[in-house]
């Protein structure tokens, strides 16, 4: 390749200056991040998927906590691994009690839908159920778990492409059609949606007339510093400014009328890097290109961090709505 094109290059990854590496010659060297790029036939590789990733600095410490991490269990939406790791601190003002909320509308209802009932967990807990009840999942493994614990509660699992869960659902003339909830018009009083994005149109369509929409959402934009900032991480498009979900916007467009919008704040601390490292590996979307190798050498810079501060405490939002179809 042509040295005199070093400056025009940058890792893809972190933004970081490209150098040959000792050899001279056969790969480039980011000089943040330990990825390394190959040159073949004189033409420089820069994609991340064929990276390597040289060595960096480590202790057996943060080598014990990542493999814990790595190797321990995690299946459905069970998070008790991080018990004692991640620690929640709620709002001053007192905490959304979405359970009980939705419980009661239950309790009411003759027709109720789960949007992402995750692997059933939530919903389980709100039985009795009316004699129409159905859940949505789009997650493989989390359908099979969520089948085998709402079934005996008579709850119909279905599994939906994970399109329907576009807020901007499908478009005239049948575009996207994926993104269309599978159920007829004005089947159900009662739809659920904990903490998955949804469609408005396409649940007010299959709601009826009179319906409740009770949802509760974390925030999406960025509004502080999170493992996204400490880790310079990829994060999905959608926190970004002016990329993130509109829900009130969205609502009203729809038709349906806000009863009651209630907002809290909270904080998460998470006590070592095992604890980051679990919990990035089971919410690939967080950052959207981590693992673990690729990382290290960050990862291992936060653990530092950690051990000096005692954590690290990210602050997020959520909310709960409960809107009512006219």
């Amino acid at each position: 390749m042509q040295r005199k094109n070093l400056d025009l290059f940058i890792c893809p990854q972190c933004s970081g200056k490209l150098q040959p590496d000792s050899a001279g010659s056969r790969w480039l060297d980011c000089q943040t991040c330990p990825l390394s790029y190959p040159i073949r036939s004189g033409v420089p590789v820069l994609v991340l998927k064929e990276t390597r990733v040289r060595p960096v600095e480590t202790s057996d410490e943060f080598e014990r906590l990542v493999s814990e991490a790595l190797q321990a269990p995690f299946s459905g939406w069970d998070f008790s691994w991080l018990q004692g790791r991640r620690v929640e601190t709620g709002d001053p003002r007192g905490e959304i009690d979405y359970e009980e909320r939705a419980r009661a509308c239950v309790a009411s209802a003759s027709a109720v839908l789960d949007l992402g009932t995750g692997e059933g967990g939530v919903l389980s807990r709100l039985a009795p159920f009316p004699s129409v009840a159905v859940a949505t999942e789009a997650y493989p493994p989390n359908v099979t778990e969520a089948a085998r614990r709402l079934t005996p509660l008579g709850v119909q699992v279905i599994w939906t492409d994970p399109a329907c869960s576009d807020s901007r659902g499908p478009q005239p003339h049948n575009q996207w059609p994926r993104r269309r909830l599978p159920f007829a018009d004005a089947t159900f009083d009662l739809v659920l949606a904990s903490s998955t994005s949804f469609c408005p149109r396409e649940v007010s369509r299959v709601l009826k007339s009179g319906g409740t929409l009770l949802t509760s959402q974390g925030r999406t934009e960025r509004r502080s510093p999170d493992l996204v900032d400490a880790l310079q991480g990829t994060p999905p498009e959608w926190t970004q400014p002016g990329q993130g979900w509109d829900i009130d916007a969205t609502l009203d467009e729809a038709g349906f009328v806000t009863v009651e919008k209630i907002e809290r704040e909270g904080a998460t601390t998470y006590r070592d890097i095992g604890a980051v490292v679990y919990f990035l590996k089971a919410a690939p979307w967080a950052i959207l290109d981590f693992e673990v190798n690729r990382y290290r050498q960050r990862l291992y810079q936060l653990h530092l961090r950690m051990k000096v501060e005692g954590g690290f405490t990210t602050v997020g939002g959520h909310c709960l709505i409960e809107a009512h179809k006219p």
